[in-house]
């Protein structure tokens, strides 16, 4: 089995450029869901049984989170990646922690979240995709990281 860890605590626990290239590969995933400025970014970078689970516990599916994205409701003003806590390459399977920071306004409401998200990679055809993530609700704690 194929192994590899960053990890924020401990660091780069194995390194070799092929291993390196990968994780670069997740961490653009990453960064493009955090940049993403409209809902474009998620269906070419999700497998086809993608769920996301959202901060009710309610999954929903790609296609549905697009809808959910591009609603009237929902204005996304900013998003940022604050921190990668976590990413790990088992194989075809990869796992990844972070931390968000969203500005959004929802049915008028203002939100500014701080977020962690979990989530699970599959390597498709030599492509890294989303296969689930689970988002906290917005009161993430990074003291709690250290």
């Amino acid at each position: 089995m194929e192994y590899i860890a960053i990890d924020s605590r401990s660091r780069l626990r194995v390194i070799n450029s092929f291993f390196m290239s990968e994780i670069k590969a997740i961490e653009e995933l990453i960064n493009g869901y955090a940049n993403s400025k409209d809902s474009s970014f998620l269906i070419p970078n999700v497998t086809e049984d993608f769920l996301a689970v959202r901060p009710s516990g309610n999954p929903i599916s790609a296609k549905n989170l697009v809808v959910m994205f591009d609603n009237k409701d929902l204005v996304a003003e900013s998003s940022e990646l604050v921190r990668t806590h976590k990413i790990e390459i088992f194989g075809e399977i990869a796992y990844a922690l972070f931390t968000l920071n969203e500005v959004f306004t929802f049915k008028g409401n203002p939100n500014t979240d701080l977020s962690t998200y979990t989530c699970i990679f599959k390597n498709e055809n030599g492509l890294w995709k989303y296969s689930w993530m689970q988002r906290s609700q917005g009161t993430t704690d990074m003291k709690a990281w250290d």
